[in-house]
């Protein structure tokens, strides 16, 4: 499919796309095992600098585009989601610092998080509470020059070894968001969950008992923590939603690979089954799909645009057909597809995670019909 891309991000592309598929896919098994890159990939990797493209100079990044960005983590996961999620857990944090912290704020920390020099992490889940704020149980009250917050969260990924993270709090009947600093009094790592999408993250419960935050350290406005949460997490789930689709073109070539090889009295699967054919066909639609759908919606935020029912959309889509395009690879392997040898069950384990992270599904299926219901007819968006 042909999308026009910039002359930038199409070196982003060329780049990333020689660098997962030559330097990291030869790896994979380890890379995913150990949730990390080897040292010397991993230097190069840093050197690369993928997470520049959409800040400004002043913090470290090139002035380029979201687009760019996207392109680098779908090419990324074709090779492994380990380091797409090394770019993606630092986005979700300078994100928000970017588009609402202080000067200071942005200063202190955009750089470090840019470079991948530090690591960043989001923390808003709690045990009650996936999608709902108004349940939130952990609570910041304000004290002399800034906060003591005091509460916990589970299921965050990076908690016990990031150097800061934006943590939403309740402040009274509002939420508000903090940079947190896991070096500092307070900060407390809880239990490490195991997932079956993968084993490797560092993900868990994180307990704060009495942590100062500075009032330096509120992101935005007191009060303004929902929005910054609703706009972080509809950018974030465009990010996301690159992954599976990087994940879905590793699943088809292997496929297709599996299908010009494996032989049945002496001829290609592929050429003689025609159902085999019917899945391959139907694997590259969804594909092509997805595609066009994820470049769309990234063409509207590097243009200002609001996103948010196209990112729902976005994430609800590409959840359902990357299981679907997995599913018909490991049809078409038969009984190896589902043979811990065969890269494609991996690639279906981890597939699972684009059902539940980011949102559930029945969430963004919500959050679309009510932008859909909210107009007064269904239209193209100019």
């Amino acid at each position: 499919m042909e999308i026009k891309f910039t002359f930038e991000e199409k070196e982003i592309q060329k780049v990333v796309r020689r660098f997962a598929r030559e330097d990291i896919l030869p790896i994979r098994k380890e890379v995913d095992r150990q949730g990390d890159l080897p040292e010397g990939i991993k230097e190069r990797f840093i050197e690369m600098g993928f997470l520049r493209s959409p800040f400004p100079e002043a913090y470290g990044g090139v002035d380029g585009t979201f687009t760019g960005l996207v392109i680098a983590l779908k090419e990324l996961s074709y090779g492994s989601m380990i380091p797409a999620w090394m770019l993606f857990e630092n986005f979700m944090l300078a994100y928000p610092l970017l588009r609402y912290g202080s000067e200071f704020l942005k200063d202190t920390y955009l750089p470090g998080l840019i470079s991948l020099e530090t690591i960043g992490a989001l923390a808003f889940t709690e045990a009650d509470t996936g999608s709902d704020p108004t349940q939130l149980k952990t609570v910041a009250e304000r004290v002399k020059g800034g906060w003591l917050i005091n509460g916990s969260k589970r299921f965050i990924t990076n908690s016990g070894i990031c150097n800061h993270m934006i943590l939403f709090a309740r402040t009274g009947n509002d939420v508000t968001a903090f940079v947190v600093q896991s070096d500092k009094e307070g900060y407390k790592p809880g239990k490490r969950e195991t997932f079956i999408h993968s084993a490797a993250f560092d993900n868990g419960d994180l307990y704060l008992e009495d942590y100062f935050a500075p009032d330096d350290h509120v992101i935005g406005e007191v009060g303004q923590g929902f929005e910054i949460l609703l706009q972080t997490e509809a950018v974030g789930k465009i990010a996301f939603s690159a992954f599976f689709i990087g994940l879905a073109e590793r699943a088809l070539d292997l496929a297709v690979q599996y299908a010009n090889t494996r032989t049945h009295r002496g001829k290609p699967i592929g050429g003689k089954f025609q159902m085999t054919q019917w899945k391959i066909a139907r694997m590259m639609v969804r594909i092509e799909a997805m595609n066009a759908y994820l470049f769309h919606v990234c063409a509207r935020v590097d243009g200002g645009k609001e996103i948010f029912t196209e990112a729902a959309l976005l994430k609800l889509m590409v959840a359902e057909e990357v299981k679907a395009v997995i599913l018909d690879a490991m049809e078409i392997h038969g009984a190896y597809g589902l043979s811990q040898e065969y890269e494609v069950a991996d690639l279906y384990r981890t597939a699972i995670g684009a059902q539940v992270i980011m949102g559930s599904l029945d969430i963004q299926r919500v959050i679309i019909a009510r932008g859909i219901l909210g107009k007064a007819h269904y239209s193209h968006h100019s």
